[in-house]
C-alpha cells in the first residue's frame, strides 16, 4: 500500500525523538564500516538518513533521501546556521563524512514508494563544484569541526567546514548504494539498522567504496 507523505512524516515524528541523533557513538559497529580511499580505510561507526518533507511534486513520496555515514554524531536541531549548514557535526569525534543524496529524479521507482530492501539506488551527480551538504553528494575525511555553537544532550556540535581536511565532490556519474538490508524499528526507534554498500566515484577520477551496517539514525529534513 502506497504511503502518503503525511503518513510517512507521521512515521518519522514518532521515530525522530524531535529530530534529534537516535545514534549512539558506542554501539558495535563492524570493523567494516566505513569507506575506503587509495586503500586507506576510514571508519564510521554512525549513520544516518534524512527524509524530504517538502514533496515537490507532490506523488506523496519524499523527493530526497540524505545518507549520511560519519565518524561523529550529526543533529539537525540546530536549524540553519549560516548558509549551506543545517547540519550540525560533533565537535572533536567527527572527522569522516560519507553524504549521498538519493533523489527520486535519478529514481523513478521512489515516486511509487519508499527506500526498500534489495535495490540498488543511483545518487545524485549534481555538482555545485564546491562541497554542498543541500545539493551534492559529497566524501571527506581529516575535516575538523569548528568551535561548538550549540549543545544538545550535553554533546558539543558545530560546523564541518569545507576549508579543513580533505573533500571528494562527485564526477558526472552519481554514486550507486545497494540497501542490502533496512529495518525501522517503530517501538524501540534506536534500535532502526541498515546494511549498505556504496560506490563514489569523485569529480577527479577517483573511486571510493564504502559499507556500513548497524544503527541508523532519523532525521527530517
Amino acid at each position: 500500500m502506497k504511503l502518503g507523505i503525511n503518513t510517512l512524516l507521521i512515521l518519522v515524528v514518532a521515530l525522530s525523538f524531535s529530530n534529534c541523533d537516535n545514534n549512539d557513538d558506542t554501539t558495535s559497529a563492524a570493523s567494516t564500516d566505513g569507506f575506503t580511499i587509495n586503500s586507506t580505510f576510514h571508519e564510521t561507526v554512525n549513520a544516518y538518513v534524512t527524509i524530504d518533507q517538502l514533496d515537490s511534486n507532490a506523488d506523496g513520496n519524499p523527493d530526497h533521501y540524505n545518507f549520511m555515514f560519519t565518524d561523529g554524531r550529526i543533529t539537525d536541531s540546530f536549524g540553519d546556521v549560516g548558509l549551506g549548514y543545517a547540519y550540525a557535526y560533533s565537535v572533536n569525534t567527527t572527522s569522516e563524512l560519507a553524504l549521498i543524496k538519493i533523489s527520486v529524479d535519478d529514481n523513478p521507482s521512489l515516486g511509487s514508494g519508499l527506500i526498500s530492501t534489495g535495490n540498488t539506488y543511483i545518487g545524485s551527480s549534481l555538482s555545485t563544484g564546491v562541497p554542498n551538504y543541500s545539493a551534492d553528494s559529497l566524501i571527506a575525511y581529516d575535516g575538523v569541526v569548528s568551535s561548538s555553537f550549540g549543545t544538545e544532550n550535553g554533546i558539543d556540535y558545530g560546523h564541518l567546514p569545507e576549508t579543513s581536511g580533505v573533500w571528494y565532490t562527485v564526477g558526472t556519474i552519481g554514486p550507486t548504494m545497494i540497501i542490502n538490508a533496512i529495518n525501522i524499528d517503530t517501538s524501540v526507534p534506536a534500535n532502526s539498522t541498515i546494511d549498505v554498500d556504496y560506490t563514489f566515484l569523485a569529480s577527479d577520477g577517483t573511486s571510493i567504496t564504502g559499507h556500513y551496517e548497524g544503527t541508523l539514525g532519523i532525521i527530517l529534513d
